[in-house]
């Protein structure tokens, strides 16, 4: 059980950390870095993102469904 809840500590961190840096991209973007490169950086980093958010919710649903 600590093992899960170790791992769901370390997935929302980094999920965060995604979120602040995909803000900072947008933001540069917004403010002429319009280069392919950036996007592509952007996209990437939002489809990690998605997937650790999706990661999450699976990883609540057991430790709700154990308890």
């Amino acid at each position: 059980m600590a093992g899960k809840s170790k791992k769901l500590k370390r997935l929302e961190d980094h999920h965060d950390y995604l979120n602040r840096k995909t803000k900072e991209l947008d933001k540069e973007r917004g403010s002429g870095d319009r280069d392919a490169d950036s996007k592509q950086l952007l996209l990437r980093l939002k489809k990690t993102k998605l997937a650790i958010k999706d990661e999450i919710a699976r990883v609540t649903g057991k430790l709700t469904k154990r308890k």
